[in-house]
């Protein structure tokens, strides 16, 4: 959407407060659209986040703290992409000290950083936990400190860690809105979805034990037959959800059962998280979940970083206007009966009078976008060309006006050299005549 612009006194001083609806990692929407009526979730916790904006669409006690079981290791796993080399080899000549989902790790076997990883998320093996966090920190206690300095950098305020695996402890806690964002920042990487969104791993035999083959944990990804039925909306169906490709599972008595779950459809993708369900319920919330969001919501992008927005008249430059750009991209996740006709622009400037020089980037004024003259949206404009200062003797050429002023100058002169010869002709006339007359009184 392109605006033109006149210099008048409409165009005032703009609130640069940036009060964005569905924006950012770590903040919930100001803003709320009417909604559809909103899902019916049997478990105490919940929360359904849009993974591109982060846009919280459904929370139910999201900000409660509670504990996560094994959806703790998003953020282990988060960690290692983060701080270790995929290809190096981890030497274990101790016995993990842990119990529960494990892969059963003896003293002398050794595995590359990848290998625990894809145990680690697959498998949800506790064992490969806390090898990855000694090999990265150096101790359990010290890799949970960088996992909770990293949880708070996220913005997950209400979560507090104790151990890289989940496993029960009264101090190990967090929310289902802190989970969304862990593992909302953990599909940012490629590999991480790669391997949540696999159904099995295979790990070839070591020395000390032969190979071993583990089903991924999510039944969303393979749960299909007699064995993997779940009751959804009155009917027994299997568990397999062809629009999931991850993310984690968990389980201990103390949380019930956990799940985060990532899916796409066309042109959306959402992350669930439900926690502390009962065993009948955790699949059967989650797709609710999920199918509430691809029923109900789409997405809606305004503009687009670097789109032409508008043009601003520039004084005493190399330029004559000046062109301004949106600094960002701005994307709503709206029910659907909301189109981005809906949501009107408003465009407001920092000054009318803008003159030479000019750095490029400089923040101009901004576009404030609006529903229902509820502000939920707001980017800068920007210039993407410096525009250097011009003396006025310089002025004409660079506006353009040289060729013109060349040709009145041009047609100045003719005028004067015209009427300078024909005055030469007039005078060289009278002396000619004058020249005959006085030779004729001669003769006399």
């Amino acid at each position: 959407m392109k605006f033109s612009i006149k210099r008048t006194s409409e165009i005032v001083l703009s609130s640069l407060l940036f009060l964005v609806l569905m924006f950012s990692l770590f903040i919930n929407p100001i803003y709320a659209f009417p909604t559809a009526v909103e899902p019916d979730i049997i478990a105490p916790r919940a929360v359904l986040m849009d993974l591109k904006t982060g846009t919280i669409l459904f929370d139910k006690n999201a900000n409660e703290p509670t504990f996560p079981a094994s959806t703790t290791k998003i953020l282990t796993a988060l960690l290692v992409l983060e701080n270790a080399s995929l290809n190096d080899i981890v030497h274990i000549d101790y016995e993990p000290g842990v119990t529960g989902s494990s892969m059963y790790i003896v003293p002398g076997e050794s595995f590359s950083v990848e290998t625990l990883l894809k145990a680690l998320l697959i498998r949800s093996a506790n064992d490969a936990a806390e090898v990855l966090a000694r090999h990265i920190s150096g101790s359990v206690d010290s890799f949970v400190l960088l996992m909770n300095e990293r949880a708070a950098a996220l913005g997950a305020k209400n979560t507090h860690f104790t151990n890289p695996h989940g496993l029960p402890n009264e101090s190990h806690k967090t929310t289902a809105y802190d989970l969304a964002m862990i593992a909302r920042e953990a599909m940012q990487y490629d590999l991480f979805r790669e391997i949540v969104a696999s159904r099995s791993l295979v790990i070839p035999p070591t020395g000390e034990t032969d190979q071993r083959v583990y089903n991924n944990s999510n039944r969303f990804l393979w749960g299909t037959g007699p064995n993997h039925q779940m009751m959804y909306q009155g009917l027994s169906t299997d568990i397999y959800y062809e629009p999931v490709d991850g993310i984690k599972t968990g389980y201990t008595n103390s949380a019930r059962n956990c799940l985060v779950s990532s899916a796409n459809f066309g042109d959306q993708r959402f992350i669930a998280v439900v926690l502390n369900a009962e065993q009948e319920n955790i699949y059967s919330d989650s797709r609710t979940l999920l199918d509430y969001g691809f029923q109900h919501f789409h997405t809606i992008t305004l503009v687009e970083s670097g789109s032409e927005l508008t043009a601003i008249p520039v004084l005493n430059g190399t330029e004559d206007s000046l062109t301004l750009y949106s600094d960002s991209t701005l994307s709503f996740v709206v029910p659907r009966s909301i189109m981005a006709d809906d949501i009107k622009p408003k465009l407001s400037l920092i000054d009318e009078n803008i003159t030479a020089p000019i750095e490029s980037g400089t923040i101009f004024g901004s576009i404030d976008y609006f529903y229902e003259d509820n502000l939920i949206g707001q980017v800068s404009l920007v210039n993407q060309q410096q525009v250097d200062f011009v003396p006025v003797y310089q002025r004409i050429s660079y506006r353009g006006y040289l060729f013109p002023a060349f040709l009145l100058f041009f047609l100045i002169w003719q005028s004067y050299v015209y009427r300078l010869r024909r005055k030469k002709k007039r005078i060289r006339r009278m002396q000619a005549r004058t020249d005959r007359y006085q030779q004729y009184e001669s003769y006399e």
